[in-house]
């Protein structure tokens, strides 16, 4: 840390936002030479002319988490009574000061950031209950997270791994102060963000659209978060071109400059163990440089303020309140340095009164307008909207409904703005497609394995296109090989605008395998084959249920594979009528910690429809949680029936292996009906980073189930009993489970479980 004595100030002129920097891909050989270039200069602002004092730049530096150091500076900044006339920031330094200059208090700030829960700001999911029914039902396949394009016979990759839906959210509501504000030098204090344009290389000084939106583009790390796209540039994280933007407060209007300098230190050899962390310390390398160069440029009186920031690295999000700490400590070590351009009691009062914004009430608008949509229709999302034209908007309301469209599964990014006009306002929703779409290809696995006993496995290919059609119509094909092989295509159709009413045709092809017990002893392997084909006419229900119902046409042959022939050889056709119900109001798919998910399925066969026999068969699931603290309770209800019918072979329910009689082998009791419950409990003992899943748990089950009419003629399997204990993880491959099951009698068994257990 260092105080400069400071010479004339520098004079104002006109000039381009933007410089020429290198291409990125030869930077790095730059880095050692650091050579400045020439300075162009930006209009002053009026507002900061002919004050009769010096006029006061902040300059702040990127670096990721380590810029709630920023936060402390100002705290002391405020005691100290130092007016800021400018702010121009860089990464995180563009967040802090974007907040900052638009009117934002530290001490709100700092409430914030002890308020927000970080792990789920750098998770692109919406809350759970904003996401699509249908795409919530995915969840519960064996598909994993990542999402891929399909275009001329290739995969395409998303930009970034994290979208930053969730991200902008929280910038949005950062920036909430700033109202419709779209001139930054109408700010309560001029600012300026700092972005880099990956396709050039070239600096781009942001000054004007959406405040938000600029602190977005000046984070954008890449290859962790997508860039963002503004006046027909793709921009990414300032930190590259220019980490330290002293020459752009300068030039916007400061005689003195404050820099508070951030810069994150190198990670070792053994801190570089993924991809990422090798792109940041390449971005850091570069962002060196110019800060190298950036400090060079301090005269006179500037004041340079370096918190010692020790092991705090640039995504410990979890310790921002240790950096805004150490930013005050060295604030104040620079504190006679800073005191020198420190204002009476009543002009600093008089000076933040202008500095400070409260928010703004956003009335009504009279339209609702959608940019940057080419495929899908307009129509569909109004209808998504909970805003109306004519009502009175809240920022709540408003974010909800952007988590809801972005909830479709359709956007990289969804924003909004509001355009006022002489007797008209509009409000604005700007989408952006994903530029992988609409043609989307996904894979999965699913395992379980008792290791003494059965086991399965699966492995899944998903293809889906979306918006065939302006209704939203999809079609999705699905391959699974392994224990059970299908082919299964869909298409699923809107019959109108708001989509609440569908029809879906679909048909499959399958062949799957079962184990036949007698008493404890696996005896034979039953194979089915199945061809069907359906019609559903259905309707959802807002983002928490769907509705279905339609003929189902099933052909069937089924044989003892191998094994003692206990079961009946089959071909038969098993047409009727199905109904499905699913509801699904879980905070998360398989570690909820509150909420509720129900299933419910019933089948009839029909004469009408070519039915060789006639039986009736319901079957229904449903699950329960509610956490105290941090440990959660699940309680799950299964049960089927046959509804005073016979059903065949095939059609037969299963208890048995992991959470369904978790002691005993995976389906080793199957009879006409059944009735289970379990309660399970688990805590988070280990968070994951966003990328990899949600965290790693601990916990366990009491189970208790009972099957009727079993296959080997007894007429009931008598109440059993049986618990687990086990580690559990939810990942981006799907959940994933080791434990060991318990049952009567001193039976265990060891299992595992990657996908749908």
């Amino acid at each position: 840390m260092r105080a400069i004595p400071i010479p004339s100030a520098p004079g104002a002129g006109q000039g381009p936002r933007r410089r020429r920097r290198p291409r990125l891909a030869v930077a790095a050989l730059l880095l050692a030479s650091a050579l400045p270039l020439p300075a162009q200069e930006l209009p002053i602002p009026e507002a900061t002319v002919g004050a009769g004092r010096p006029r006061i730049g902040l300059a702040l530096s990127g670096g990721g988490a380590r810029g709630a150091a920023h936060i402390g500076v100002l705290k002391v900044l405020e005691e100290l009574r130092v007016p800021i006339d400018c702010i121009a920031g860089t990464s995180m330094g563009a967040v802090v000061g974007g907040a900052y200059a638009a009117g934002v208090s530290p001490q709100e700030m700092e409430r914030v950031i002890a308020q927000t829960d970080w792990a789920d700001v750098f998770v692109d999911r919406p809350p759970r209950a904003e996401i699509a029914t249908r795409r919530k039902q995915d969840d519960y396949r064996n598909l994993f997270a990542p999402e891929y394009g399909v275009r001329d016979g290739s995969l395409l990759l998303p930009k970034g791994v994290i979208a930053g839906v969730t991200i902008e959210n929280f910038l949005r509501r950062l920036s909430a102060p700033a109202g419709g504000t779209s001139d930054f030098d109408r700010l309560p204090i001029p600012y300026r963000a700092v972005a880099t344009d990956i396709e050039t290389g070239e600096e781009v000084v942001l000054a004007r659209g959406s405040l938000m939106r600029a602190m977005r583009a000046s984070m954008a790390i890449p290859g962790a978060l997508t860039p963002v796209a503004i006046d027909g540039r793709l921009l990414v994280d300032g930190g590259i071109a220019d980490n330290l933007p002293i020459d752009v407060v300068r030039r916007l209007c400061a005689d003195v400059v404050i820099a508070v300098d951030i810069g994150t230190p190198p990670l070792s050899r053994e801190q570089l163990h993924s991809a990422l962390s090798i792109v940041g310390q390449l971005a850091s390398f570069l962002g060196k440089a110019s800060v190298d160069r950036q400090l060079a440029g301090l005269t006179g009186g500037d004041v340079l303020v370096a918190p010692a920031l020790g092991d705090l690295s640039s995504i410990g999000f979890d310790r921002q309140r240790e950096a805004i700490a150490h930013g005050e400590a060295a604030a104040r070590s620079m504190a006679a340095a800073l005191a020198r351009y420190a204002v009476g009691a009543a002009e600093y009062a008089a000076f933040r009164r202008r500095g400070e914004r409260t928010e703004t009430t956003l009335g009504a608008v009279d339209e609702i307008r959608f940019e940057g949509i080419e495929r899908t229709n307009p129509e569909v999302l109004t209808d998504m909207m909970r805003s109306r034209a004519g009502d009175e908007l809240t920022h709540a309301q408003l974010d909800a409904d952007m988590r809801r469209i972005y909830g479709r599964g359709d956007f990289e990014a969804v924003d909004y703005r509001i355009e006022r006009g002489p007797g008209r306002s509009v409000l604005v929703v700007t989408v952006r497609e994903k530029t992988i779409g609409p043609d989307y290809l996904r894979f999965g696995l699913g395992l379980a394995s008792v290791f003494a006993g059965e086991s399965t496995f699966n492995a899944l290919a998903s293809y889906r296109r979306a918006w065939l059609n302006r209704l939203g119509g999809e079609w999705l094909v699905e391959a699974q090989i392994g224990r059970e092989h299908y082919l299964f295509t869909e298409f699923y159709q809107p019959l109108h605008e708001r989509g609440r009413f569908f029809v879906a045709p679909y048909a499959q092809l399958g062949q799957y395998t079962r184990g036949v017990y007698a008493r404890d002893r696996r005896v034979a392997e039953y194979r089915i084959r199945e061809w069907r084909g359906g019609l559903d006419l259905g309707a959802t229900l807002g983002t928490s249920a769907e509705v279905r119902v339609g003929p189902l046409l099933r052909r069937i042959e089924a044989r003892t594979h191998t094994g003692s022939p206990i079961l009946p050889s089959l071909d038969a056709t098993t047409s009727g009528l199905r109904l499905r119900v699913f509801a699904d109001r879980h905070d998360a798919p398989w570690f909820p910690r509150s909420g509720y998910r129900g299933v419910l399925s019933a089948f009839a066969t029909s004469d009408a429809l070519g039915a060789d026999d006639r039986y009736r068969r319901l079957e229904g699931l449903w699950t329960a949680a509610t956490s105290v603290r941090e440990h959660t309770f699940a309680a799950t209800l299964y049960g089927g029936s046959r509804l005073g019918s016979s059903l065949p072979a095939y059609e037969l329910f299963s208890l048995g292996g992991p959470f369904r009689l978790s002691g005993y082998r995976i389906g080793q009791f199957a009879g006409q009906s059944l009735a289970f419950a379990s309660l399970r409990y688990y805590d988070r003992i280990h968070q994951l980073p966003s990328l990899l899943g949600s965290g790693i748990y601990v916990g366990g089950s009491l189970e208790v189930g009972r099957v009727q009419r079993l296959i080997d003629g007894r007429e009931s399997s008598g109440t059993r009993h049986s618990a687990s204990v086990y580690l559990g993880a939810e990942t981006f491959l799907g959940p994933a489970f080791l434990g060991v099951g318990l049952a009567e009698g001193g039976r265990q068994t060891l299992f595992l479980v990657l996908g749908v257990p």
